[in-house]
């Protein structure tokens, strides 16, 4: 079992100390993988270091507040702060200690780290740390391996635990830029009508049709037209037509006729009405004045 933690250790301290995502840039000063981790002194760095028990209990002292240790916490020392870990019977810890590389760091790449260092918590809660963890143990069965490891794979888990921290240790993890939410069903449903709708465009459009399609109401999804757009499906539908036949109409050579077809309408004439109705003139008279004014200056 030593061996694996050797193996580890040597493995990720060797190979993976620079790393960028092309926003962020981090420096490793170096990784930890110890299978018993008892006292250290009071000391603090001009870096993060964070850590993950895997097994064992104790405590940890940042600054005046003291917390305990058991398995599954992480915790964090941000630059600058006191801190000491303390263990009687002995820690499982995997560490890695780091900063950002500003000059080669954006703006964007910096700012959660930059919150992180002003205002982390010490301990991430359990939830939260939930992600941290499974990118730890992965990288340490990785690590531990008899099979060959290649630097790719390992270098996108090491991008994606650093990545993680920002929002373990944050007051508010769910309300850190970047954080995912989950969508609502019923702007789920929206986006699979509207893409649906986009791409049959050319077909009669029922809404029992549509609806059927999602696997749900016609008045269900009468309803989330009516709640996410403020247009009924019909009013919706006829948008999107009438926006393609202006498109074609101003970028293709097609036939008016084609165009009616292809958008949905069921004859030339209703397509013909239902537009000059919607723009106050004719499709023919809208491609005539938009060749005139647009497409001839670009050519």
């Amino acid at each position: 079992m030593r061996l694996a933690y050797r193996k580890a250790n040597a493995l990720l301290n060797q190979h993976i100390s620079n790393i960028s995502d092309g926003q962020t840039s981090f420096h490793i000063h170096y990784w930890g993988f110890m299978p018993n981790h008892y006292n250290n002194s009071l000391h603090r760095h001009s870096f993060f270091e964070v850590c993950y028990v895997q097994q064992g209990t104790g405590s940890y002292q940042d600054d005046d507040a003291l917390f305990p240790l058991e398995p599954g916490t992480l915790f964090c020392s941000r630059p600058g702060i006191w801190h000491q870990i303390r263990s009687e019977q002995g820690l499982v810890l995997f560490f890695i200690a780091f900063e950002i590389d500003e000059a080669l760091s954006s703006a964007d790449g910096r700012k959660p780290f930059q919150e992180l260092a002003a205002g982390g918590q010490p301990i991430a809660p359990q939830e939260a740390a939930a992600l941290s963890a499974r990118i730890w143990r992965t990288l340490f069965s990785l690590a531990e391996s008899e099979a060959a490891v290649s630097r790719l794979p390992m270098n996108h888990l090491a991008l994606a635990l650093l990545h993680s921290f920002p929002q373990a240790f944050s007051p508010e993890p769910h309300l850190q830029a970047g954080a995912m939410k989950e969508d609502s069903g019923e702007h789920r449903h929206l986006e699979r009508a509207r893409r649906y709708i986009r791409d049959n465009l050319s077909s009669p459009l029922h809404m029992a049709q549509v609806a059927l399609e999602l696997d749900i109401s016609p008045r269900h999804l009468s309803r989330i037209f009516q709640a996410c757009l403020g247009q009924t499906f019909v009013h919706y539908i006829q948008e999107r037509r009438i926006q393609q036949a202006k498109d074609w109409l101003l970028h293709t050579d097609l036939p008016i006729k084609d165009i009616a077809e292809r958008c949905g309408f069921e004859s030339v004439h209703y397509f013909t009405r239902v537009f000059t109705k919607q723009l106050g003139v004719s499709p023919a008279r809208f491609r005539r004045s938009q060749f005139a004014d647009g497409r001839q200056n670009q050519s």
